[in-house]
């Protein structure tokens, strides 16, 4: 059977999905949002790590691999974007009558201005992804040294362009914190989404191949400790700066995410947890696929929740997980991987 009526299928419940979020408005587009931050974090959260990757001269390893198929998932986490771009002022608190700072952050947040950057973001994304998308055994001497000089150059564009994101699409939600770190941050739970999840894709695609399971687990184990302790490490400053200097309205923005300073110590001592593991841990038990599935899960999971952690509280004055935010979570991912079609076998079942 031909994938195309499938695919144009597809295409349609995912514009028709579209445009039920935006007509529901204000009473879905929080958890939408969230969801799709989630989402967007898997392709954007790869990029760096490829280029990285590529710059160290690991492009053809199988964590290498198991990024380049979360770029499938960018064109559709653009397309996902049109109900956010539809709700823009009710979303985000200079939309809904919040007074601007400064006369510069009144002329940089205007609805038409957000969605010019907004595009802009993801084109640059998917030029990007275009690039790094092809196996290095696929390319010949003159386009892999192009290809290395444009990670060099795509390593800066992501690190202004990542950071721009972070304040329009999260911060800006409630603008009550104003933190110099939040792009580091939001940027690093992106890595740790992608992957963690390239980390699960991996332990599938090597599932059952005597010594080459391990192998894969072992070399996913020190990059996630590392991306969760820079994750750790930001949180803590950006949380000492806050409480430090008593600034009232990032104050405010935490309180409305925690409730007391207990909660918000629950947060980092999971982190920290999960931390431990990975240092306590011989490494022939970090090297065991069971260890990286469960810690890969672990983490998605933690940074995932993260992002509605980030966003919704915003709008229900306190931080909790609601059926509509499970739903929406459910649903972006689906369309996502419905869309994705023949990417989305490949992203699960092609081999490293």
């Amino acid at each position: 059977m031909s994938r195309r009526p499938i695919s144009l299928a597809v295409g349609a419940l995912a514009l028709t999905a579209c445009g039920l979020a935006a007509a529901a408005g204000s009473t879905v587009m929080p958890s939408y949002l969230a969801a799709w931050l989630v989402l967007i974090s898997l392709p954007a959260g790869a990029l760096p790590l490829l280029m990285g990757l590529e710059l160290a001269g690991f492009a053809g390893g199988p964590m290498a691999a198991s990024l380049r198929r979360l770029l499938a998932l960018l064109p559709i986490a653009a397309l996902l974007l049109v109900p956010i771009l539809l709700n823009v002022g009710e979303l985000y608190g200079w939309g809904r009558g919040g007074a601007p700072r400064t006369g510069f952050a009144a002329l940089w947040f205007t609805p038409a201005f957000f969605t010019l950057r907004s595009l802009f973001y993801l084109a640059v994304w998917l030029w990007l992804a275009a690039t790094f998308r092809r196996a290095p055994a696929d390319l010949s001497l003159a386009e892999a040294g192009a290809r290395r000089r444009r990670a060099v150059l795509g390593m800066v564009l992501h690190a202004v362009l990542g950071t721009l994101a972070a304040e329009d699409w999260v911060q800006s939600v409630d603008p009550g914190l104003a933190s110099a770190a939040f792009g580091l941050l939001v940027m690093t739970i992106q890595a740790g989404i992608a992957l963690s999840a390239a980390a699960l894709v991996a332990a599938r695609a090597s599932s059952g191949r005597p010594g080459r399971d391990s192998r894969t687990a072992a070399a996913f184990a020190d990059p996630m400790l590392v991306l969760l302790a820079c994750w750790g490490f930001v949180h803590f400053v950006q949380y000492g700066v806050v409480w430090s200097a008593n600034l009232p309205q990032e104050v405010r923005w935490y309180l409305d995410r925690g409730g007391a300073l207990a909660r918000v110590g629950a947060v980092a001592a999971l982190g920290t947890g999960i931390l431990a593991v990975f240092v306590l841990l011989p490494r022939r038990v970090a090297g065991r696929p069971a260890a990286l599935v469960g810690i890969a899960a672990l983490i998605l999971v933690l940074h995932g929740a993260e992002m509605f952690w980030l966003v919704t509280p915003g709008f229900r004055g306190g931080f909790r997980f609601t059926w509509a935010d499970a739903f929406a979570l459910v649903g972006v991912v689906g369309v996502a991987a419905g869309l994705s079609g023949r990417a989305g076998r490949g992203l699960w079942n092609a081999q490293p």
